[in-house]
């Protein structure tokens, strides 16, 4: 809970307010709130509120004396004015001053002024809570009780095919928002964001194929009874209430709309985790990956280890997993990146590719970069309006490449990958290639990656950063695909508020591309492909070496 007095600091008579806000951990429901002996204006002991969450209250007050005071909150029931329970909490607040008395002495600085508030904040809330929820710690949690305990069950491809089952399920539940129990996600909030995303104006199609992807029903067809139409999403307050959100209901069948993003696919490709385990099952299956000495030479698996039966279902499901053909082409689709590689198409059988994404990508980057150094500059007036139309370009590129493949391939690839970074998580992997053990990793399964890195003479940039690009540019693009920037009531403050929100994965993002292509965007535009890139920083390390 977030209290604060305003005026601060108050004195003794005049009449301010409490301003009380949820935390993001806090409960949404009715809290009673009181000072010490004081008497609200009102006349009551206590100042009832019914609270939301990405809401802000005011209390009116008005002190009758001075010194330290206390807000004391409960939950739920109204205390009895004698004897009350304990309370839920108590906040301190700042000294009230006496009436008439000397000033008191201020510090006096220039500060910018707070981010402006807008209705997008209950989307980005839920995209930041969402990724979260797609971890790779979230998903060890989600699969390992469920893995079959039956020795039998680890003969065969049945433990590997029930943990691409769960991979599915998983993706499923996170990211299209199937069956959601998250402290962090009530459905109020789910829906509230997804009333917020742009998607929810896009015009419905036929309601039969909404209800059946493949037609109505035959009885329908022919004649017999309608069809109902589907249930309509359960109502929603507006997010902020002080902010006017758009007034149209949510028609489209926006849980489709996985709220993942390919770019976290290409990043995580672009760190070698396919490659690792195409190598580590290229020895399993007794073939040289390359020619010369094996650095895998020595893999001898335990036939007694699980280990052997997921890379033996692995293997045996190659034919059933996308190929990195129809990833690369898919990334060329969306983001216009491009794989390097024997297997990757030539880009002249490629029926469309989104030539301007990258250049759009990182010139609102940049925009970022100059407009924090603005406003980070006390005695500037930072202007974010180059902000707002960088946005509305990105917006309509992203825009452009959701369809076709769009809706199924991110989620498909997510799934597969998840699995992926499950068998190199597991311990026998780790007993095999070794790695540095005082390095610190946010996955389990990183260290595979690096030490395949070192051992095969691929790039020594670390798969940390990598990810970093992965995690970070999937919830920046995100927060930008969804957003209404191309709606003519966007305002330079709404992309102020978007640039704040998400400066942190923003510098994060820039740091960790600088490390991983060698070109810094804080200081120009840079559309040079990042696989170019990083071949071409490859070449000087092997150089160097």
């Amino acid at each position: 809970m977030l209290v604060r007095i305003d005026p601060d600091p108050i004195r003794v008579n005049q009449i301010g307010s409490l301003h009380v806000t949820l935390d993001s951990g806090d409960v949404e429901g009715t809290y009673f709130f009181g000072v010490d002996d004081e008497v609200f204006p009102d006349g009551t002991t206590y100042a009832e509120l019914t609270m939301e969450k990405f809401r802000d209250y005011d209390i009116e007050v008005r002190f009758a004396k001075a010194g330290g005071l206390t807000v004391n909150i409960w939950k739920d029931n109204r205390p009895p004015d004698v004897n009350p329970p304990a309370p839920f909490d108590s906040i301190p607040l700042s000294d009230v001053l006496e009436e008439g008395g000397v000033e008191p002495a201020f510090n006096v600085a220039l500060v910018p002024p707070g981010p402006p508030k807008s209705y997008d904040e209950v989307l980005w809330y839920f995209i930041k809570a969402n990724s979260r929820r797609m971890r790779f710690d979230e998903f060890r949690d989600f699969v390992q009780p469920k893995l079959p305990t039956n020795s039998k069950a680890w003969f065969g491809v049945a433990a590997y095919t029930q943990l691409r089952s769960l991979a599915d399920d998983f993706v499923a539940r996170t990211a299209i928002f199937d069956n959601v129990n998250d402290p962090e996600l009530s459905e109020k909030t789910v829906n509230e964001a997804l009333k917020v995303s742009y998607v929810s104006d896009v015009p419905s199609p036929a309601k039969p194929y909404l209800d059946y992807p493949y037609g109505p029903p035959a009885s329908t067809a022919a004649g017999g009874p309608a069809v109902p139409p589907p249930a309509p999403l359960p109502a929603a307050a507006p997010p902020l209430a002080h902010i006017q959100t758009p007034s149209s209901d949510v028609q489209f069948p926006l849980k489709n709309i996985p709220f993942v993003e390919l770019i976290w696919n290409y990043w995580t490709e672009e760190g070698m985790l396919v490659q690792t385990l195409n190598h580590i099952l290229a020895r399993f299956q007794n073939r040289r990956s390359s020619r010369g000495s094996d650095p895998l030479l020595r893999l001898d698996l335990s036939p007694l280890m699980p280990l052997r039966t997921l890379l033996w279902g692995f293997a045996e499901d190659e034919s059933g997993r996308l190929t990195v053909r129809r990833r690369a082409a898919e990334y060329e689709y969306e983001y216009g990146l491009r794989l390097r590689g024997r297997a990757i198409p030539d880009a002249g059988i490629l029926a469309d590719r989104r030539a301007r994404f990258l250049e759009g990508f990182h010139r609102l980057l940049h925009a970022c970069v100059l407009y924090y150094k603005e406003r980070d500059d006390k005695t500037v007036d930072a202007d974010a309006f180059p902000l707002l139309s960088n946005l509305q370009e990105v917006h309509l590129v992203l825009a452009r490449g959701a369809h076709n493949q769009f809706a199924n391939l991110a989620p498909t690839a997510r799934a597969e990958m998840l699995t992926m970074q499950w068998i190199l998580a597991q311990p026998e992997m780790h007993e095999f290639l070794g790695g540095p053990v005082m390095v610190p990793y946010e996955e389990p399964w990183m260290d595979r990656v690096d030490t395949m890195k070192t051992l095969q003479g691929w790039s020594d940039t670390s798969i940390t950063h990598f990810f970093e690009l992965a995690v970070q540019g999937e919830q920046i693009l995100l927060s930008v695909r969804h957003g209404r920037w191309n709606e003519s009531t966007r305002t330079r403050e709404d992309a102020a508020n978007w640039a704040l929100t998400w400066r942190n994965s923003i510098q994060r993002y820039i740091h960790s591309y600088a490390t991983v292509t060698g070109r810094d965007l804080t200081i120009k535009v840079d559309a040079a492909m990042p696989s170019d890139l990083i071949a071409r920083r490859m070449s000087d390390q092997r150089s160097r070496a």
